[in-house]
């Protein structure tokens, strides 16, 4: 029996990093001089397994007695000490982006060359205002702080991609707010709604910690003996991601409250054209039953009239036959029109595409490498998100959806706001971590 192995990526203050392949039982004894609780431990095996990393919740421990802390956020999953970062499942390519922020972060601070070095800051240029330079953070807030920059840069990215979708759907919606089209907007607020739940959980996490003054002093770890009232550092760290979390949330709210608004105006139409349906129904009603009158009197007339049919031989047959046929054909319209129905009601596989699509959208970025993709590009880099098999017609769809200036060509820059942050340095480390990869699963 094959034991099962862990990826790891060893990152130190230099910028130098040392990839590792260990089994379970290696990996515990590796960090058995740090005593970690072992409940903190199966949290880390945990992390490992690829099925659970998506369902996994948010998560930032202070662990004094180990002199480290531990942090799962989306695809980051790291345990950092005052000398060294131990990040998990580096194989993942958004956790790679993250590697090599780190890597470029630790080179430009060393004084070593940093041809981008106006992207690595860019961001964080901002924050912690009363520091100089990165110089003065200690080594386990730069993995903190890049972290929480991670997390919050690809909660953005995902609403720059989804915004321009659904704004098409719901132009869409409101010009035919048919049956399908009502599904999928239900779809896209149910993954807006998982995704608000996910900023939530992260939100939460750091106003816990922020509600704690014992837990901000733990994470001090190189300077471990700051006594209670001198964590302004960590402190303002965390307030200044807490807030950009909040207007995160606020946009999601706005995109829901655009679909309920749609809906809401989608309801008082139909309502409307019900009650005009019903008024007409009526109307047709009283016509039907005046004509059905005047039918029974002139039928009543017509029995003493002679039109020689009556006297043909075969006469008898073909109105039995005409009426049994009409009758199959009522019959057979009828139960093609109740199976079409009970299709439309019962098949989820569109809804499950839209909704994963929606949910996971931003990891696109990490299937698709092309600046102009077609359409077999996207109908494979969906199926990867989603992990659904789909049809032609649904991924025509999706890709109507996001083809903007209807052109029939995705541009992944200006229409998906991807690989803006990408520079020719990350597609180099790309490469040399996929070649990498192949080298550890050949071995």
């Amino acid at each position: 029996m094959t034991a099962t192995t862990i990826q790891l990526l060893e990152l130190r203050r230099s910028g130098d990093c040392r990839r590792m392949t260990l089994t379970q039982d290696e990996f515990i004894n590796s960090l058995s001089e740090h005593k970690l609780p072992f409940r903190d431990l199966r949290m880390l095996l945990k992390s490992t397994e690829a099925a659970l990393m998506k369902a996994r919740r948010p998560a930032l421990l202070p662990r004094p007695s180990s002199q480290c802390f531990i942090l799962e956020m989306e695809h980051i999953r790291l345990i950092c000490f005052s000398d060294k970062c131990i990040i998990l499942n580096p194989e993942d390519k958004a956790t790679q982006n993250f590697i090599f922020g780190l890597k470029m972060q630790f080179r430009c601070e060393d004084g070593q060359q940093c041809q981008d070095d106006s992207r690595v800051k860019a961001d964080t240029s901002m924050r912690l205002l009363y520091q100089k330079s990165v110089q003065d953070l200690d080594f386990e807030h730069v993995i903190l702080e890049n972290a929480l920059e991670n997390v919050v840069r690809k909660y953005r990215r995902h609403l720059q991609i989804i915004k321009p979708a659904l704004e098409m759907l719901l132009q869409q919606v409101e010009q035919n707010p048919e049956t399908n089209g009502l599904k999928r907007l239900l779809a896209v607020k149910k993954s807006l709604a998982e995704f608000e739940q996910n900023v939530e959980h992260v939100m939460k996490v750091i106003r816990n910690l922020l509600g704690d003054d014992g837990d901000m002093l733990s994470l001090y770890l190189t300077k471990p003996d700051r006594q209670e009232g001198e964590q302004e550092e960590v402190e303002l760290l965390l307030s200044s991601y807490s807030a950009d979390l909040d207007e995160i949330e606020t946009e999601i709210k706005i995109f829901i409250d655009m679909i309920e608004d749609t809906d809401q105006f989608i309801s008082a139409h139909l309502d409307s054209v019900r009650n005009e349906i019903i008024k007409m129904s009526l109307f047709i009603e009283v016509g039907g039953l005046v004509m059905g009158f005047g039918a029974v009197v002139s039928g009543i007339f017509g029995m003493n009239l002679n039109n020689k049919i009556e006297e043909a031989p075969w006469a008898f047959f073909i109105v039995c036959g005409c009426i049994v046929f009409a009758m199959l054909l009522f019959f057979l319209g009828f139960t093609q029109k109740y199976y079409q129905l009970k299709a439309d009601t019962s098949s989820a596989q569109s809804f499950t595409l839209l909704k994963n699509f929606f949910t996971y959208v931003d990891d696109l970025e990490y299937h698709v490498f092309n600046k102009k993709i077609e359409k077999g590009e996207f109908k494979s880099a969906v199926e990867k998100i989603t992990g659904l098999k789909i049809t032609d017609r649904e991924s025509e769809y999706l890709f109507k959806m996001v083809d903007a200036n209807k052109d029939g060509i995705i541009d992944a820059e200006n229409e998906l706001n991807l690989h803006k942050h990408r520079t020719p340095e990350y597609a180099g480390y790309r490469e040399h971590t996929e070649v990498l990869l192949a080298g550890h699963s050949h071995s």
